[in-house]
């Protein structure tokens, strides 16, 4: 079939696109037809067929034409999205999105959205969405989700660009700040963790579990008496985290030679009623004879 196609664009046309990609849209399963009661049935019917026969251009103009008599149905713009996916051609396929501008919010263009994320497409869901960034009302939704999908990939440089994005246009954006945060807390620069966390405890409105990494912070600076006088400050809600309790516990742990776990139990104890398997003599160890021996290792570590 390569040979077919590669003779075909010398002596025929110029092919604009790589013919190796043109044989994974061949071995392809991703293209979808809809129901043949609607009206775009049979628009990608012809541009599936043109793109599995190798007639790349053919079925990119079929599917231009079908998005633009058909802008609501969501299969459609998922197989014209698929086409350039598989062809790498990834600026063609955002200018298009560009150029169509669709209005904020369009519940198309989130249903597609919504689609993509459902069925672990993320990779195409991503070219939607930096397409997306460059139509007036969607950057600051499409530099969210960017940087949240960058983030939870563990690629900290993209996550950082796309949240400090979002800072220029609005400094006391909730969620980048929070995304902000977490980024500090592991690349372990604990005094911008307190810059963060102290803009979010003024602008803090959705969330406010803020409270952690303040106590982080200050129990990484060995500052633990300013921790804990952040941990009893915390919501309940935040006191009701294990990864919260356990950093209480060991400022505690590092400041207190018989330290009253009262103001823990109660949480700690919801956890149990969750699941947590960790015995109270084990998570508390001053309850048992190890207890010390515990504490002289902590504090021989943090100093």
């Amino acid at each position: 079939m390569r040979g077919i196609l590669l003779l075909i664009c010398l002596t025929i046309f110029s092919c604009r696109y790589p013919v190796k990609n043109q044989e994974r849209i061949e071995e392809d399963r991703g293209f979808l037809l809809p129901p043949e009661t609607e009206d775009s049935y049979s628009c990608n019917q012809k541009g599936i067929r043109a793109a599995k026969d190798g007639k790349i251009e053919m079925a990119e103009a079929i599917w231009d034409d079908c998005v633009q008599t058909n802008p609501r149905s969501v299969l459609t713009h998922l197989n014209r999205l698929r086409l350039f996916f598989l062809l790498e051609e990834y600026e063609t396929f955002k200018k298009k999105v560009q150029k169509e501008a669709p209005e904020f919010q369009n519940p198309t263009y989130l249903a597609i959205l919504r689609d993509l994320e459902e069925k672990y497409r993320l990779e195409e869901q991503v070219v939607l969405l930096d397409g997306l960034s460059r139509v007036k009302g969607w950057e600051l939704y499409a530099y969210q989700e960017l940087a949240e999908y960058y983030q939870n990939q563990g690629n900290i440089n993209y996550a950082v660009s796309y949240w400090n994005q979002i800072l220029e246009v609005n400094p006391f954006h909730e969620d980048a700040l929070y995304g902000m945060v977490e980024i500090q807390i592991i690349q372990q620069k604990w005094y911008s963790v307190l810059d963060y966390a102290k803009s979010i405890s003024v602008v803090a409105k959705k969330r406010k579990d803020y409270h952690y990494y303040f106590m982080k912070a200050y129990f990484e600076l060995g500052e633990y008496s300013e921790a804990i006088s952040w941990a009893v400050k915390a919501t309940d809600q935040e006191k009701a985290q294990l990864s919260f309790l356990e950093l209480w516990r060991d400022c505690l742990l590092l400041t207190q030679e018989d330290p009253k776990w009262d103001a823990l139990l109660p949480h700690y104890r919801k956890l149990k009623e969750l699941g947590y398997t960790i015995p109270e003599s084990n998570f508390f160890p001053t309850k048992d004879t190890s207890g010390k021996e515990l504490r002289k290792a902590m504090r021989s570590g943090r100093h």
